[in-house]
């Protein structure tokens, strides 16, 4: 995995080829209401939960990692102190406007021609082959790959770096599935089917990590 930075970075959502490399934009900056506590810092067999992520990110292949925080900054870096360690922090200073202002960061930060995996902190990371066969779906056509599963939509989302610079230029308050949605009409989306389920399951609330402690999830 690429050296992260060693303080983070407030942004202000200031070719085309797809590259074999890509990095990964980890999306952490909303309030988790429902749970009470930042859903990265949740404890899942003995470890917070953003280390768990982090670790099976870096399974997929030499990436590096942007973690885009919120509010909750100051309490991600006092529960673990190594954190910059672990990857590339990034501060949303304004992550009420919603969390495409927060992937809006995590983009601003990756640099020119850069593909850009999008991952929600309550998305499971799935096994290395959902990756890999994103990255050869993307580089085959298109200008975002979406895993599916019976069906369904899930994450990673795979962006190709002219859509990245496109993502940029919106409005904070949009929303990248509306996005997508509109990028499908026109043929851009590869959707690319996957065996492993964990592309569609979010951990919202806490009988969800509960059942992911139980090894159920």
């Amino acid at each position: 995995r690429r050296s992260p930075s060693a303080s983070p970075r407030s942004c202000s959502a200031c070719t085309t080829d797809v590259p074999v490399q890509a990095d990964v934009v980890l999306l952490a900056g909303g309030r988790s209401a429902r749970m009470g506590e930042p859903k990265g810092l949740v404890v899942v067999k003995g470890r917070r939960w953003v280390e768990h992520q982090i670790e099976a990110i870096g399974r997929t292949g030499d990436r590096r990692v942007l973690l885009v925080l919120g509010h909750d900054q100051p309490a991600y870096e006092q529960a673990l102190p190594q954190l910059d360690r672990l990857a590339e922090v990034v501060l949303n200073p304004d992550p009420d406007r919603g969390p495409f202002s927060s992937l809006q960061c995590g983009l601003a930060q990756v640099a020119p021609g850069t593909a850009v995996f999008v991952l929600p902190i309550d998305v499971p990371a799935p096994s290395p082959d959902v990756w890999t066969a994103l990255l050869g779906a993307l580089t085959a056509g298109g200008e975002a790959a979406v895993p599916v599963h019976e069906g369904g939509g899930g994450h990673p989302v795979l962006l190709a770096a002219p859509l990245v610079l496109r993502l940029l230029s919106r409005p904070p308050e949009s929303r990248l599935d509306a996005e997508l949605v509109e990028l499908s009409t026109a043929k851009g989306v590869v959707r690319v089917p996957v065996s492993d389920p964990r592309i569609r399951l979010n951990l919202n609330a806490p009988e969800d990590w509960g059942k992911l402690e139980a090894g159920s999830g």
